[in-house]
């Protein structure tokens, strides 16, 4: 064992601060946030063996599993009102409607805003790990850089729509670890536009140039991921009928950022102009 598997009570809140804060944090702060934590005495790797990350709610489960102790006295699950941010418990994902197939836009929407995931203070356990949809929409007071086209924005929930994806796989794995937390545009479309958008240079993404895969620089990547925790508000659907929802909420928003299956002439010169910086080789 690296650290330690005993914490007093103060211990176990400033950790859970640092985990929380680290969660939404850039790849550059999260190293320094490690450091801090790994210093108190606790590493993730002594109980874990999982290489994406842990969250306050990891961290709380190996307390409670008596993984880890605390000196002084048992422990009480509660919300660390210390921390300026404040993880949401996992029980939500208890309440998730999973959707075999397609019950109607307007039911479907219903269903898309009881499952809300703010990047910049939610924990990403909330997220369904299975199939589904999601919405990405801009939060209030927040704007999509648009060069020189201005988009008309449809709007969800009283936020401004920019995109719908699918995740056939995992909606937490899909949504937030790539998109949000992926720092690779080469990997994420999203990413991608929303990059080019900010003028971002392309870069190659493989150590091969010549298969055109492109990225940003770390720098960019990291402040284009800022931007998303700081800007961006996720609604998700777990179903295994994503295919065909995916068609309707294209349809019904017209995303400015969605450019395949998207031919509403509102918008076409902005998805026009995407398509070619994103084209672009700087």
């Amino acid at each position: 064992m690296k650290g330690q598997n005993t914490f007093t009570s103060s211990q176990i809140l400033i950790i859970k601060k640092l985990i929380a804060e680290k969660v939404i944090s850039t790849p550059g702060k999260q190293k320094g946030i490690r450091g801090k934590i790994r210093k108190i005495g606790f590493h993730y790797s002594d109980f874990s063996s999982k290489k994406d990350g842990y969250t306050v709610a990891d961290f709380e489960e190996l307390i409670l599993s008596g993984q880890i102790k605390i000196s002084g006295g048992s422990y009480k699950h509660e919300v660390n009102t210390t921390a300026k941010i404040i993880e949401k418990p996992i029980i939500v994902e208890n309440k998730i409607h999973v959707i075999q197939k397609s019950k109607g836009l307007k039911s479907n929407l219903d269903i898309f805003k009881l499952n809300r995931f703010d990047p910049k203070t939610d924990s990403e356990t909330i997220i369904a790990n299975s199939s589904g949809n999601y919405i990405l929409c801009l939060k209030k007071n927040s704007n999509l850089s648009t060069v020189s086209i201005k988009p008309v924005l449809t709007s969800f929930d009283g936020l401004q729509v920019i995109y719908t994806g699918i995740a056939g796989g995992s909606l937490r794995t899909r949504d937030f670890r790539q998109h949000f937390k992926g720092n690779n545009a080469g990997r994420s479309t999203l990413r991608k536009s929303l990059g080019v958008l900010f003028g971002y240079k392309q870069i190659p993404r493989d150590s091969d140039p010549t298969t055109g895969k492109t990225k940003f620089s770390i720098e960019d990547e990291q402040k284009l991921s800022e931007w998303m925790l700081n800007n961006l508000m996720m609604y998700f659907l777990p179903t295994s009928d994503f295919s065909n929802i995916e068609v309707e909420l294209i349809n019904h928003f017209n995303p400015p950022l969605n450019l395949k299956d998207n031919s509403n002439i509102i918008n076409f010169d902005l998805r026009r102009l995407l398509s070619n910086l994103r084209s672009k080789k700087n």
